[in-house]
C-alpha cells in the first residue's frame, strides 16, 4: 500500500522543497544583474548617482599656462645682470595680454591670468619696488625658471580617464566633470519598485475595522522600508483575494516599474492565487526558502519585471524584505550590498532547532566595549509588536541548534535598514 506524500507546512523545520538563503540569493543576484539598464542625467542632476561607463577627458587642465599669484611676469634671462624692468602692460584673469615681451620688459599679472609670450617665470608683487613712470625694480635675488607658474595640462592631461565606471558621483567630480565641460552622464538607471497587498482579510487604516478583518500594516511596513533605503516607488493599492484583481495589478505593474512587490497570497492555502497569476504571466524560479520567518517566499519575473511574493505575516515581510528584496535593488542600482552583522555575547537562552535558519528579533546592548543580545521574547511571525521593541535580528544558521547564555551569535543591527 502507498504511503500519502508529506506535505510540509511552516511548522515543519526541515522541507526538502525549501533552497538555502544563498542559493536564493544566486538566483536573485543573476536575475538582477541581467536587468541593470542605464540613462543619461544631468550634470546638475547627477550627484549620489552612479557611472555607467568609464569618463575621458576632453580638454587639458589647466588648458593654458597661468600664475599662481599676484606679481609680474618677465624672462628668466633678464635677471642674470638686471633688476629694472618696463611695465608693458597687464594679463588679468579672462583678458590676456596678447603682446610678446621684449628684452628687460614685464607684465603686471594676477592670479590665474595667462601667461604672456616669452615670460617664464612669476615674480610675486611683494618681492618688487614701484619706481613710476612705468617702471619697478626686483628686489629678492632667489629666483627660479617656471616659478610661481601653473602649467597647462599639470592637473589632467587629454584623454586620460579621470572618473570610473561605477564611481559614485559626489561634490569633487561634479566639479571635475564641468571643468571639462560635460553637462550630461551615463550613469546607471534608478530601479522603479511597485507594490501591493493582498487578501480579503484585510481593510485600509481609515476603514473600521469589522471582526475577523486586519488592517493593512504591510503597506506601511513597506513604504517605510523603501524610504529608509531611499528607493522611490509606486503604491499599487490593495487587490482582493480574486485572480482577476491581481492580474489587473500585475499588469500595472510590469508597464511601470522593475520590481513588483507583493504581500501574502503566495502560500497553499485555497486564497492563494498569486504565485498561480504569476506563472501564467510568467515564471517563478522558486517560492520556498529555509528560513524562519519567511519561508513562503516567491520570486520570478514576468516579462521584464522581477517579482517578489513576501509572506502576509508582518515579520516575515520585514525580515525577507532586508534578505532578498533589498540586494535586488541594489543590485539594479549597481551598488554593492552586503548586511553587515556583527558578533555579539547572547544574555538569554535560544530555542531553535537545526533544518532552516532563522532570525530572531533582539536587543543589542554595549557595555565596556561589548556587545550583548537578549531576545524580546516571543517569536511569532505575526507578532509586529516584537520589531518595534528590538533594535536587532540574531542570525541562527541552518545547520545551529539551540544557544546558551554566552554563546557568541551574529546580529544584524536595525539601524542600518530599517
Amino acid at each position: 500500500m502507498r504511503k500519502n506524500k508529506k506535505i510540509y507546512s511552516c511548522m515543519d523545520d526541515f522541507d526538502p522543497n525549501s533552497i538555502l538563503i544563498e542559493d536564493a540569493l544566486k538566483e536573485i543576484k543573476k536575475i538582477s544583474k541581467k536587468l541593470r539598464s542605464y540613462e543619461y542625467v544631468a550634470l546638475s542632476d547627477s550627484y549620489n548617482r552612479i557611472l555607467y561607463e568609464n569618463i575621458k577627458s576632453k580638454l587639458r587642465v589647466p588648458n593654458y599656462d597661468n600664475s599662481a599669484m599676484d606679481g609680474y611676469a618677465l624672462n628668466f634671462k633678464d635677471l642674470k645682470n638686471n633688476n629694472i624692468f618696463k611695465v608693458c602692460g597687464t594679463s588679468l584673469a579672462g583678458t590676456p595680454f596678447k603682446k610678446k615681451l621684449g628684452i628687460k620688459e614685464c607684465v603686471k599679472i594676477m592670479t590665474g591670468a595667462v601667461i604672456p609670450k616669452g615670460a617664464n617665470v612669476v615674480i610675486m608683487k611683494e618681492e618688487i619696488e614701484s619706481l613710476g613712470e612705468n617702471k619697478i625694480k626686483i628686489l629678492s635675488k632667489k629666483f627660479r625658471i617656471r616659478q610661481n607658474i601653473r602649467f597647462s595640462g599639470e592637473d589632467i592631461q587629454k584623454n586620460r580617464i579621470i572618473l570610473k565606471k561605477n564611481q559614485i558621483i559626489n561634490s569633487a567630480s561634479m566639479g571635475l566633470l564641468a571643468s571639462q565641460g560635460i553637462n550630461k552622464i551615463k550613469v546607471y538607471k534608478n530601479p522603479k519598485i511597485s507594490f501591493f497587498t493582498s487578501g480579503d482579510e484585510v481593510v485600509q487604516i481609515d476603514k473600521k475595522l469589522p471582526y475577523g478583518k486586519v488592517h493593512d500594516s504591510n503597506r506601511y511596513t513597506l513604504i517605510g522600508m523603501l524610504k529608509k533605503n531611499n528607493v522611490s516607488f509606486i503604491d499599487l493599492g490593495h487587490a482582493k483575494d480574486s485572480p482577476k484583481d491581481i492580474k489587473k495589478k500585475f499588469n500595472e505593474a510590469i508597464k511601470k516599474t522593475d520590481i513588483v512587490i507583493t504581500t501574502g497570497g503566495v502560500s497553499v492555502g485555497d486564497a492563494d492565487y498569486i504565485k498561480d497569476v504569476v506563472n501564467n504571466l510568467g515564471n517563478i524560479n522558486f517560492w520556498k526558502v529555509a528560513v524562519k520567518p519567511g519561508r513562503p517566499l516567491a520570486f520570478g519575473k514576468i516579462k521584464n519585471t522581477i517579482f517578489f511574493g513576501l509572506p502576509g505575516n508582518p515579520v516575515s515581510v520585514m525580515v525577507t524584505f532586508l534578505l532578498f528584496v533589498l540586494p535586488s535593488i541594489k543590485l539594479l542600482s549597481s551598488e554593492d550590498h552586503d548586511l553587515i552583522f556583527e558578533n555579539a555575547l547572547t544574555k538569554t537562552n535560544l530555542r531553535k532547532r537545526k533544518g532552516r535558519a532563522e532570525f530572531q528579533r533582539g536587543i543589542l546592548t554595549i557595555k565596556n566595549n561589548k556587545k550583548y543580545v537578549h531576545s524580546v521574547g516571543e517569536q511569532g511571525s505575526g507578532i509586529l509588536s516584537s520589531m518595534a521593541k528590538a533594535n536587532c535580528l540574531i542570525y541562527l544558521p541552518v545547520e545551529q541548534g539551540a544557544v546558551k547564555v554566552d554563546d557568541y551569535v551574529k546580529v544584524l543591527a536595525f539601524k542600518n535598514y530599517i
